[in-house]
């Protein structure tokens, strides 16, 4: 399959619909909702990046995270409630390089699924008891793509029967130099899931769908939000957030349909790489909600709330701009409440907001959307300590949010950079500091709007 772009129907009409929210609701209420925020645990002296999160039936809090570089992730659990990091459970899962993305899934019995992305290699773990104990885990390396492909996204989901799903695409090279041929491929597997020769990839597009969020719907069938790549004849590319949807046999590429959306923002050249942004969230009925980055007809940043109840892989979308404030940054999350209404997180100005409507119609103009802030990096005490010479200045760059949602309110998970930074040399022979992130972790805050 291959989306057509850029002049799909479902493109003019949310390009048309979309209309911006006052700027003003976009400075929350300066950090003083009601969260306990706290690191995530580690090895000591590790550094770890941004967490996915996980609810279970009975409200407990499944984690898992990425070592920043060398290799490793971690695994956490919480019991329901959990207010500091000394009541998680820690596991650590040693793998061959850096973990790139580190995903979690539940099957019905709340038991947990983590597949890890590195460089060369992916791997699959599982557990069905005592989960705070690594001996109770089973992890293998499944696939040696030997740096030729990527798992990028919430791109890993279990069907209905607990079977592990994923999405994995064509390496995405550094400005397109030496870029591979474009195909995004749905790997599964039914039984026996550690024996690697059980898992089966299967073509699905000749494009690179990336950052993608896969889930399934209470038929089963496989729904994703995904940013797709486009690329022309002479190398060039263009991203777009994407709908798409498998109602039939999932191994033949012809089943999997779908509509290009709204041109999708990314920047390398921001203090933190912002990357490209998009969540899909579905009702109890299968309708789905996507939260994207979008870019503007001038190239501008966009935060798109959009909406489908039928024809969603064609015209049946609409929608609107909930900011477009020029320091949104990188991440965002997107979850639906037991009414189907929208949460959400994001970043704005490398804090963590948190967003939510009650109208019937959120995509509407006239719907009202409460915005705060789940933790601004101004309030998290300064590091004292600058590792890099003759920085004089610190301060924490919060980005890349997760969010699911409890009976009494949320869990949002982030990484936190503390970044040093200065310009006056207190060792004048010295030389000059270098910006830099000093250290980086997972963080979570218990949240209650």
């Amino acid at each position: 399959m291959r989306l057509t772009v850029p002049r799909s129907l479902g493109v003019l009409l949310v390009a048309l619909s979309l209309v911006a929210c006052d700027d003003g609701t976009d400075g929350g209420d300066g950090g003083n909702a009601d969260a306990t925020r706290f690191f995530l645990p580690t090895k000591a002296g590790d550094n770890t990046s941004a967490p996915a999160l996980a609810l279970d039936g009975s409200g407990n809090l499944h984690t898992v995270y990425p070592s920043y570089a060398g290799g490793g992730a971690y695994y956490t659990s919480c019991a329901n409630g959990c207010q500091r990091a000394g009541e998680l459970s820690l596991v650590r899962f040693e793998t061959d390089g850096t973990v790139t993305n580190a995903m979690i899934s539940l099957d019905a019995q709340g038991r947990p699924r983590v597949l890890l992305s590195a460089y060369a290699k992916v791997y699959y773990a599982s557990c069905d008891s005592g989960c705070g104990n690594l001996n109770s885990w089973k992890v293998t390396a499944i696939l040696d793509h030997a740096g030729k492909k990527s798992v990028t996204g919430p791109a890993f989901a279990l069907d209905s029967q607990g079977r592990p799903r994923f999405l994995m695409h064509t390496y995405v090279a550094y400005l397109g130099v030496g870029q591979g041929a474009p195909v995004t491929e749905y790997v599964t597997c039914d039984a026996n899931c550690h024996d690697p020769a059980a898992w089966k990839a299967y073509r699905v597009a000749e494009q690179i769908w990336w950052h993608s969020e896969l889930r399934f719907d209470a038929q089963n069938h496989p729904r994703v939000g995904t940013i797709a790549r486009d690329v022309n004849a002479s190398g060039g590319w263009v991203d777009y957030g994407a709908y798409i949807e498998c109602l039939g046999d999932c191994t033949q590429e012809a089943s999997w349909q779908g509509t290009t959306l709204l041109p999708s923002y990314a920047d390398d050249n921001e203090a933190i790489s912002l990357q490209p942004s998009i969540a899909l969230a579905l009702t109890s009925s299968g309708a789905p909600r996507i939260l994207m980055l979008a870019r503007s007809m001038d190239h501008q940043k966009q935060l798109a709330y959009l909406t489908c109840d039928s024809g969603c892989t064609g015209a049946g979308w609409t929608g609107r701009t909930l900011s477009t404030n020029t320091k949104l940054q990188d991440g965002l999350d997107l979850a639906l409440d037991a009414q189907n209404r929208p949460r959400l997180v994001y970043t704005l100005d490398y804090n963590i907001s948190y967003g939510s409507c009650d109208a019937a119609r959120c995509e509407s103009n006239d719907a009202t959307w409460d915005l705060k802030v789940v933790e601004g990096g101004e309030q998290m005490k300064k590091d004292e300590i600058f590792l890099y010479p003759n920085c004089t200045v610190g301060t924490w760059f919060l980005h890349a949010p997760s969010l699911v949602l409890t009976s009494d309110g949320a869990r949002v998970g982030y990484q936190a950079r503390d970044v040093s930074g200065g310009w006056l040399k207190k060792d004048p022979n010295g030389p000059n500091c270098v910006a830099g992130t000093d250290m980086t972790w997972s963080r979570l805050a218990v949240f209650k709007p």
